[in-house]
């Protein structure tokens, strides 16, 4: 039967929420006082400044005992001044202070370098305001006004800008095959609307207002894909935010989504030659045309052929009532085209068609590489612009205008584009094929999509006149980017958030070294992003697992060595060195790949909700369903740093993870039953747990959540071999105790901190102190790649190297027992283990050698490190040398030129 969580989900994520407002609004001896020295947090624009006035949510991070939760905070610019701005608490210390709070502005062009610190935040001129009325939700932001129904299939009534309707009934649909390929026979069609159960009002100004909607796809006979909108608009700006998140609710055997997407009609009252199209293509480029255009062709015949550069630029030309007769029948005797539409159905190809009417043929008008996402429609007297984030990347996608020669036009946002093939969510085989050749793991009823979820964002903006050429192309450019607003990386390191890392460090010759092998390889994979395509609805976002050299090519097609799925935390590798270094790109990348692993990868109704997919072929494939793939560590960097809902919700749902694992045991296949409900590993089961409990407490200030994870660390610490027990134990979801089965070195403990056990550990433990615990994992750091005869001599006699396998993925184990202790001897022992030990990179060059590979060993020229082997080494020799920079810099080798050959410990 399936588990429908999806009212679950909601509950949890109110719960969270209302937890931060009702802590925010309390008092008393947890709550810090102001401290006198807070510096301001300075805020930049991740790729530069926009050239436009820009809306911009974001998060700061604050210091520990620093700000009272009620503090209010100030936005200003060095050009501009105050700027206005709406502020709330994301998370709270253990001392009750401010952690992290979310902010949004609309922010001046050219108001140069920004800054929060507290202090009265200045109110907009034109304040937002929200009311909710005759079951309505209405918001006014100067001369814009929204009325959205609470209820029913429409999602947006009517916007109105100056007193004039510019777009009416917006409303979601979804078109439904019963068969992928439609030359199997008879292939039936559905189409089912979106239709709102619930809406609340999240966030009700002065500077920012947000409405979620709920509901389900119907058409009367089914009821299916549970979805909610987020629907988002800030004060001085003309533009609407639409995050639309759906969850596959079906095995995916007979049904397969042929189109999925947001329309809304816009009235036209200007006549043809007067309305106007636009599609945003690569690098500014703009198509751009009228309904009717004016014959310049013509210029000996028709009397205003000189003015179609002007029309072509979206300005007004003279009307059909100012024109002669002759004119006028010459200029209506031209085609009015009413279809028209870009379609992106690949990462490397778009095409832009239009058509007279839908008993006419459609025209192809031109083509592309990579579309903005952007459309305008609408007249000179105004219109919309419309389009779709990360367009290109997230194929097949489509914009589409339909009846523009009529008394209103329809626009489409095509997520998933009807001129596409179908959805196939089916598994890639009808059989499993193994561990041992293929490193699969298929188990009967295992590979199902019923559960994954996917999130689009629509964009609308609205405007009084047509955007000129290079108006729409800038607005093109910074669609196809959309400016980011971030903390300053020196704040946030500043504030001691995210546990253990530095900044980058080119100080000295041999750091500089390391810090450019780090930057390659990173490097290497934002190229290879591109250069393998890992793009599309499903896809993008996630990297691959493991490289076939022989083929050239990653291992797409071979069981569990295809997909990443964040086995070994690249989504934390790519945070990090973010964080460390602040290139956009990776940001890019670490976003997108939070993006796809949260929703994707991750299970959020059904039998296996709140719980992860091991790697595969297809991200849903493997059998093993697990906590350390949904866990909050893997999401909540982005969350802080950009205040996402949608993440903040995913995050929330996730929170009982732990109760999954009685009808999900990770251990079933290894493990007969035990006296307890289910199993659960120290690592990566229980740090897992114990990440979504922590990111549960800072969010909301219950201690319950705390309280979790000190039952935990009191059963881990009083374990007969404390951390060294295990890993497999007994474990009990209604008291979150774990319970030894005698299992102490009968399993390997090499995966227990390599899932971002040991980076949360490094946050955690300063902040939750238990005596007892600290010093079991402590302990469990400087003995894990200790030599084998001090191991067994220590620890136990049973602790040989056969359990505790790839020490350079453990070398910052080694280095934070170092750190701890003061002992320069480990912290030498840790840089050796990650240049020499076995995991770390398997290359012999300095610096990190790429190879060309030419036709016709392949098809098209391409770069490739063939002795990477994959994903997990990357990620894991990353982290670990990233690590020993922050813990024991000190110690890194003072010559460099030998390190990189690899010699087994």
């Amino acid at each position: 039967m399936k588990k429908d969580l999806t009212t679950v989900s909601r509950r949890a994520a109110l719960q969270i929420g209302a937890g931060l407002a009702m802590a925010a609004q309390a008092s008393g001896p947890a709550s810090a006082r102001p401290h006198k020295a807070v510096s301001p947090v300075s805020v930049s624009w991740l790729d530069g400044a926009p050239n436009a006035d820009a809306a911009a949510v974001w998060g700061c991070p604050w210091p520990q005992g620093a700000l009272p939760k009620s503090t209010r905070f100030h936005l200003s610019g060095e050009k501009a001044g105050g700027v206005p701005l709406q502020s709330w608490p994301l998370a709270y210390w253990p001392d009750g202070s401010l952690k992290w709070t979310g902010h949004a502005a609309c922010v001046p062009k050219g108001a140069g370098k920004l800054a929060v610190a507290p202090g009265t935040p200045l109110r907009p001129d034109d304040a937002l305001v929200v009311d909710k009325a005759d079951g309505k939700i209405r918001i006014r932001s100067g001369s814009l006004l929204l009325v959205l129904p609470m209820k029913g299939p429409v999602l947006i009534e009517t916007v109105a800008l100056d007193g004039k309707v510019l777009a009416r009934q917006g409303r979601l649909n979804v078109l439904r095959r019963d068969r992928a390929e439609t030359g199997e026979g008879a292939t039936q069609t559905d189409g089912f609307s979106g239709e709102i159960e619930a809406a609340v009002i999240e966030q009700s100004g002065p500077v920012r207002a947000v409405v979620r909607f709920d509901g389900h796809y119907s058409n009367g006979a089914r009821r299916w894909l549970p979805f909610s909108v987020r629907l988002s608009l800030i004060a001085g700006s003309n533009s609407l935010k639409l995050a639309h998140s759906f969850v596959f609710d079906s095995d995916g055997q007979k049904d397969f989504i042929s189109g999925m997407g947001l329309k809304f009609d816009v009235p036209l009252a200007d006549e043809l030659h007067n309305r106007h199209i636009r599609f945003g293509g690569d690098k500014g480029g703009v198509w751009a045309e009228a309904v009717r255009n004016l014959p310049g062709w013509a210029e000996k015949k028709f009397a205003y052929a000189a003015q179609f550069r002007t029309q072509l630029d979206g300005r007004k030309v003279p009307a059909l009532a100012e024109m002669d007769e002759k004119s006028r029948g010459q200029l209506q005797s031209v085609a009015a085209w009413g279809d028209f539409k870009l379609t992106q159905l690949s990462p490397d190809h778009f095409a832009i068609s239009k058509r007279t009417t839908s008993k006419a043929c459609w025209l192809s008008a031109d083509h592309g590489k990579r579309a903005s996402g952007l459309a305008y429609i609408g007249g000179v007297s105004g219109g919309v612009v419309f389009g779709q984030e990360d367009f290109w990347q997230c194929h097949p996608s489509a914009l589409e205008i339909t009846g523009a020669r009529g008394e209103a036009a329809t626009a489409a946002i095509w997520f998933w584009s009807s001129d596409a093939p179908a959805m196939d969510m089916r598994h890639y085989d009808t059989e499993g094929h193994g561990l041992e050749i293929n490193y699969e793991d298929v188990q009967p009823g295992h590979s199902t999509p019923l559960g994954v979820a996917r999130t689009t964002t629509a964009v609308l903006r609205f405007v009084s006149s047509t955007p000129s050429r290079r108006e729409f192309s800038a607005m093109s450019k910074n669609h196809g980017k959309p400016p980011v607003l971030l903390a300053d990386r020196e704040a946030i390191h500043a504030a001691g958030v995210f546990g253990c890392w530095s900044l980058v460090d080119r100080s000295t010759p041999e750091k500089a070294e390391v810090e450019d092998k780090l930057a390659a390889l990173t490097s290497f994979y934002e190229k290879e992003i591109d250069r393998r395509q890992w793009y599309g609805f499903w896809n993008y976002g996630d990297v691959c697992h493991s490289y076939d050299s022989d083929r050239h090519s990653w291992r797409y097609d071979v069981g569990g060595y295809a997909w990443a799925n964040s086995e070994l935390v690249p989504d934390l590798w790519f945070w990090y060195a973010f964080l460390r270094s602040g290139k956009p790109e990776l940001f890019r990348m670490a976003e997108a790949m939070t993006r796809h692993t949260s929703e994707v990868d991750t299970y959020h109704i059904g039998p296996f909700a709140m719980l992860g997919s091991r790697h595969n072929v297809v991200h849903w494939g493997c059998g093993a369903k697990e906590a350390r793939i949904s866990q909050a560590l893997l999401r909540r960097m982005y969350y802080y740093l950009t205040a996402d809902e949608r993440t903040g919700d995913i995050m929330a749902a996730m929170v009982d993870a732990d109760s999954a694992l009685v009808a999900n045991d990770p251990l079933r296949e290894i493990l007969p039953p035990s006296a307890y409900p289910t199993h659960a590993r120290s690592g990566p089961d229980w740090f897992a747990f114990a990440s979504n409990w922590f990111t549960a407490w800072e969010r909301t200030g219950e201690t319950r959540w705390r309280d979790k994870i000190l039952t935990g660390m009191k059963d881990l610490a009083a374990m007969p071999d404390g951390l060294f027990s295990g890993t497999p134990f007994g474990y009990d979801p209604a008291t979150g105790h774990l319970h030894d089965l005698g299992l102490a070195f009968k399993y390997s403990y090499h995966l227990a901190t390599i899932f971002g056990g040991a980076e949360f550990m490094f946050e955690l433990l300063p902040l939750l102190p238990h005596k007892e615990f600290a010093e079991a994992w402590l302990r469990y750091c400087q003995y894990y790649n200790a030599p084998e005869e001090e191991r067994r001599r220590v620890i136990n006699p049973a602790a040989t190297n056969k359990h505790f396998g790839y020490p350079a993925w453990h070398a910052r184990l080694t280095a934070y027992a170092a750190k701890m202790k003061g002992d320069s001897a480990l912290a030498q022992r840790a840089w050796d283990e990650v240049f020499y030990g076995a995991g770390q990179m398997p290359s012999s060059h300095s610096p990190l050698q790429i190879d060309k590979v030419a036709p016709p060993e392949v098809l098209d020229d391409l770069e490739e490190m063939p002795w990477l082997g994959g994903t997990n080494h990357a990620s894991q020799w990353s982290l670990n040398l990233m690590a020993l920079l922050a813990l024991v810099p000190e110690a890194a080798p003072k010559d460099l030129r030998g390190v990189w050959k690899p010699q087994k410990l």
